[in-house]
């Protein structure tokens, strides 16, 4: 990671934490702090007491901000309810777009494969009539051209 990273991360961090701040205040649950000294400031300053109460207010403010996280209804019902909304208006578009099959069209392919189904048993059997029909003019005929055959060769 190189300095200029580093330095992007850092300035995102302290935005962030200015933001949490800001956010706290305009809330009203937190009284706001004159100052922190900072890590870099020596003690033995008469500062020796600087950093006393810090560890009280940061967990208070965790305890808030937990507090507020609590407060947030984990339900995936709202989004479901829009999800569903959303797909009902745009059904038709997306049935249209993704050339999905509906109940209907499968309904009406159903009864065009039954009427099909019917069609070719009623032909099956009409094709077996014939054929049997058709297999008697056949050999009718056939005993009628030998009977021709041998009276030409006689």
């Amino acid at each position: 990671m190189g300095p200029v990273e580093l330095l992007a991360i850092l300035i995102l961090a302290g935005a962030i934490i200015v933001l949490i701040y800001y956010y706290l205040m305009e809330s009203g649950n937190m009284a706001p702090v004159t100052r922190v000294y900072g890590a870099f400031e020596k003690p033995g300053e008469g500062r020796e007491g600087y950093m006393a109460g810090v560890g009280e207010k940061v967990s208070d403010v965790s305890d808030r901000i937990m507090g507020k996280v609590r407060e947030v209804p984990i339900s995936t019902d709202v989004i479901s309810n829009k999800i569903d909304a959303f797909l009902n208006e745009k059904s038709d578009e997306l049935i249209e777009d993704w050339a999905l099959a509906t109940k209907d069209d499968i309904s009406d392919l159903e009864k065009r494969l039954e009427l099909v189904s019917r069609n070719i048993d009623e032909l099956e059997h009409r094709f077996n009539e014939y054929r049997g029909y058709t297999n008697k003019k056949l050999e009718s005929l056939d005993r009628r051209l030998r009977k021709l055959e041998e009276k030409e060769e006689e």
